[in-house]
Parts: structure tokens; sequence; C-alpha cells
């Protein structure tokens, strides 16, 4: 084989490659606005205008609380990409443990402080009485999913990083399906309103949750290592950790204040 004929079979060896990694990817994000859509329709058949306006704050709400939290899928997609391709399993092990450690912590701060956060959010947002009145109602019971969420953002994150984009595909698979049939369920079938479309993506988040650990599990033995305690709470390992999520929490800050605002 000629020079230029190894080139082009490593290109599109290449190019095959990268199309198996992203595929599953693009597919996960379509289902995203999907689930919103379903959302809208099945909150549109109650009698009330206003429920619809709810649950588009709340969402809202939810949105920007989360994504300011992104870096724990971006930042750890990084670093465990990195100990995968060093073939170091241990460090890999850590990476997980540590984004699953840092995403419970800050789910349940946000539980916590759940009552500042909705009076700082409704303190900034203009809504009618009968909006808003639905919107903390929604706000309040989708709040206990937060740590299934965030938990939700580093396994996906871990997934990317280990090249199982599958397996991310599958948990929002997972979640979205679980939570567009209890929609259904919620407020079609047992007239919930907007408490049954918070029910739904409370449960569903949890059930997304579950899925990404069995994957998870899955793909342990494959990866070898051992779960250290040295490693995971590694120093260096840990101030570096911290210093990229920060960058990454700064500018998902100013993205989000950016897009709130004209939303608002």
């Amino acid at each position: 084989m000629s020079g230029s004929d190894s080139a082009t079979a490593e290109a599109t060896i290449s190019h095959g490659r990268v199309w198996r990694l992203a595929g599953p990817i693009i597919l996960s994000n379509i289902t995203v606005p999907l689930l919103g859509a379903v959302d809208t329709a099945v909150v549109g058949h109650l009698s009330e205008a206003y429920h619809l306006g709810a649950v588009a704050v709340g969402a809202m709400i939810f949105n920007f609380l989360y994504w300011a939290f992104g870096f724990l899928r971006m930042g750890t997609t990084g670093f465990t990409a990195q100990a995968y391709g060093a073939g170091d399993g241990d460090e890999v092990r850590a990476n997980l443990a540590r984004a699953l450690l840092l995403a419970v912590a800050l789910g349940l701060a946000m539980v916590a402080l759940q009552g500042p956060i909705a009076a700082v959010a409704f303190g900034l947002l203009e809504a009618s009485p009968q909006v808003e009145q639905s919107a903390r109602l929604y706000v309040v019971i989708r709040i206990w999913a937060a740590p299934a969420a965030l938990a939700g953002f580093a396994l996906l994150g871990w997934f990317i990083g280990i090249q199982n984009t599958r397996a991310a595909l599958l948990v929002q698979l997972a979640m979205n399906g679980v939570n567009i049939v209890l929609d259904l369920i919620f407020v079609l079938g047992f007239g919930w309103g907007v408490a049954g479309v918070a029910v739904a993506t409370l449960i569903a988040q949890y059930a997304g949750l579950g899925v990404g650990l069995w994957l998870v599990r899955q793909n342990l033995s494959r990866i070898g290592g051992h779960f250290r305690n040295a490693s995971i709470w590694h120093g260096r390992r840990l101030r570096r950790l911290f210093a990229v999520n920060f960058d990454i929490f700064l500018r998902s800050l100013f993205l989000l204040f950016a897009s709130a605002y004209f939303t608002a």
C-alpha cells in the first residue's frame, strides 16, 4: 500500500470512529427538546393557561441552576479521557468518585437552600400570582431531584470520557422515556397538573441515575483498576479539578445570565 493509500485508510478509520462516538451524543441531545415538547403538549391540555406558564418558569429556573454546574459533565469528561488514554484504571475510577461526590454534595446543598433559591428566583422574575404560585409548587417538588440530576451530569461526562457514548445515550433515553410516560399518567390520567409534571421529572431523574450506575458497573470490569482513597483525595489532582471547574462555572454563569435576562 502506498503512503497516500495508508493515509486515506487511517483517515477513514478515524472518521468512522469519530462518528461512532459522536452519533449517540447527537441522538441524546435530540431527545432533550423532545422532552420539553411533551411537557408543553401535556400541560397544554389543561383548562387554564397559567399551568403552561408555571411549567415554563419552573423549568427555566432549573435550567439556570443545573447548567451552572455543567462543569460536572465537561470537566469530568476531560480528566477521565486523559486517565483512560493513559490506561490508568485507578485514576479513571477516582475521577468518577470525585465527580459523583461533588455532584451529590452540590445537589444536597440546593435542597437545603431551596427557600433562598426560590426567593431570589421569583424576586427576579415577573409572573402573575397564579403562575408564580404553581411555579413555586413545581420548584418545591422538583428540587428534591437535584442530587440525581447533578450526579447524572457527572455520569454522562464519565461515559464520554471512557468513549462509551452509547451508555450516555441509554441514560438519556431511559430518563426521558420514563418522564414522558409519567407525564401522561400523572397529568392526563390522575389530573395532578403542574405537580404531576414535577413529580414525573423527579422520578425520571432518579430512574436515569439508577440506569447510569448500572451501566457504570458494567464498564468498571473492562477498565480495571481499583477505587483507592489515596487517588480520590489526591491533593494536587483535587486542586486541578476545582481550578478547571471554577473556570467552566464562571463561563456558564455569564451565558446563563444573558439567556435568563432575555427570557425574563
